[in-house]
């Protein structure tokens, strides 16, 4: 099922160059895309356009049979297209984690019991119910990332953009948030993730890499990283990567498909 399509989007800030230019590409249902490029190419530009918290100047998205440029439409697009930030504090808006998380369901007027229920069932899905009546402040950076995501998955969206929502966290909240959206895209729904880590793309389905404000490659990863990656400046390949094309040189007979930690070891064990 088509989910969001973009159809020769270009865009720019008032008095500034275009960022964007004619840029068309489609995300199917339960697809987890990994958009990347080097800093100030448009990747957050493209993750706001995507629910309507940027218009495009030319072109069109679209989320299903909904288009972002429609007032009337704009609420429901936002209400099934959530976005994660990269700061959690920018999308904290209550003091507790139970108000926090049933701020967007008293926003849609449900009842409270329903409240209730789903802000308890949300939580428990990210792993933080036990601090349902914490404080905010007092939880580490991950834990608020979760908070953020269960705010999001409380109104029950369709698609999930994570907008370089990791850069902030520590190892194991990065860890933490990671399994998380991993887990989330194998229970169905479909993730988009901005990101200029190149460690967080081996869970991928698809990446597209962005490079003067259009489309550089899009495909695998596996594929990306094989030979494409070389050809687009500024674009660094994985640590896993890179180890594999330095084994390699050493008269290590690996494939150039190895891009995750998992098959380089299953093939070095292979190899033993």
């Amino acid at each position: 099922m088509l989910m969001i399509q973009f159809s020769d989007v270009s865009f720019h800030y008032p008095h500034q160059d275009t960022i964007i230019r004619n840029l068309s590409f489609q995300i199917h249902s339960g697809e987890y895309l990994a958009i990347v490029g080097t800093n100030g190419i448009g990747k957050s530009t493209v993750a706001k356009l995507m629910n309507g918290l940027l218009q495009p100047t030319e072109g069109q998205v679209r989320f299903m049979d909904y288009c972002t440029s429609n007032d009337e439409e704009l609420g429901m697009i936002r209400e099934k297209v959530g976005m994660v930030f990269q700061n959690p504090e920018n999308q904290i808006v209550a003091s507790t984690v139970f108000e926090d998380v049933a701020f967007g369901l008293q926003n849609i007027c449900l009842p409270s019991d329903e409240i209730f229920a789903r802000v308890g069932e949300t939580l428990e899905q990210v792993g933080m119910l036990e601090y349902i009546h914490a404080d905010v402040d007092s939880l580490s950076g991950g834990q608020k990332q979760r908070i953020a995501i269960a705010s999001i998955l409380a109104v029950d969206p369709e698609v999930i953009i994570f907008d370089e929502s990791t850069s902030m966290l520590d190892p194991e909240g990065k860890a933490q948030v990671l399994h998380l959206i991993k887990q989330l895209n194998q229970k169905g729904i479909t993730i988009v993730t901005i990101t200029h880590d190149m460690e967080e793309l081996s869970e991928a389905s698809r990446i597209l890499v962005l490079d003067q404000g259009s489309i550089r490659y899009d495909g695998t990863p596996a594929k990306l990283f094989e030979e494409d990656y070389r050809e687009i400046p500024g674009l660094a390949a994985p640590f896993i990567v890179n180890m594999r094309d330095v084994l390699s040189s050493k008269g290590i007979p690996l494939p150039r498909t190895i891009f995750c930690m998992e098959d380089l070891v299953d093939h070095l064990w292979k190899l033993h």
